[in-house]
């Protein structure tokens, strides 16, 4: 009886066609990742993503709920307005918007920061707002020194306080004022403080140092005026620091 001819042995091993087909699974898997690395066309990335998961049998079943409505604050969806809000520009951050000119080519705004107190406050009378001779001396001595030759901005601060001063005739604000005003014309002109510097300012009775428990007359350091440094220079705040007139 002839011998029953053995089956040919495979080339090769079957292991291999197993190994083979999980490569070409995993190429595809990494091209997948490369293509998806930049979303150019959001809205089909989502389609691809609901045919893989229908694939993948995602669409529903035990403990798993299918959300039919679409998330509209996704990245996917936001990409796809920016676009056509931006006109399929690459970047959507450029600013695309001239800014509307003004009176001068540069403008800057400058935040004065702490106030500093220069001397003591100037007190006045009740109602009144006249310097007297110690005012005078005070300012002169103690006050004018510090600021005189400076380039610093120096608010001078008016108060107001007290029935006596409602008695006067004027009110918080204007008599608070007009201290405060007396107070810069003796710096500019007794003293020689350059007036570009100086800021009239107005606190009517806001601001009280001392409260004398209800009597209603108030303490004698509430009618005052205080004279403060801050760290603004006239230089940051005028195009034209030096006055000559340039565009008057």
């Amino acid at each position: 009886m002839p011998k029953k001819k053995e089956a040919p042995k495979a080339e090769v091993p079957e292991w291999v066609l197993t190994f083979g087909d999980l490569m070409s699974l995993l190429l595809c898997f990494f091209i997948l990742l490369a293509a998806f690395s930049e979303l150019k066309k959001p809205d089909e990335y989502q389609k691809i993503l609901d045919s893989v998961n229908s694939a993948m049998g995602a669409d529903g079943g035990l403990g798993l709920a299918k959300i039919l409505e679409s998330i509209s604050n996704s990245e996917v969806s936001q990409n796809s307005e920016r676009a056509k809000r931006d006109g399929d520009r690459r970047s959507t951050d450029e600013n695309v918007n001239a800014n509307v000119p003004g009176r001068e080519e540069k403008v800057a705004v400058v935040q004065e920061g702490a106030r500093h107190a220069i001397g003591a406050s100037v007190i006045f009378e009740a109602g009144s707002y006249e310097l007297t001779k110690r005012n005078k001396d005070m300012i002169q001595s103690q006050i004018a020194p510090k600021i005189r030759g400076q380039k610093y901005i120096c608010p001078v601060v008016g108060h107001a306080w007290g029935v006596e001063e409602k008695r006067s005739g004027y009110g918080f604000d204007e008599l608070a004022y007009k201290r405060a005003q007396v107070v810069k014309d003796f710096l500019v002109r007794e003293c020689a403080v350059e007036p570009a510097i100086l800021r009239v300012e107005s606190a009517g009775n806001t601001e009280p140092m001392t409260l004398d428990g209800g009597s209603g007359q108030g303490s004698v350091t509430n009618r005052r005026v205080q004279i403060f440094q801050t760290g603004r220079t006239v230089d940051q705040t005028h195009p034209d620091p030096d006055f000559t007139g340039v565009g008057d």
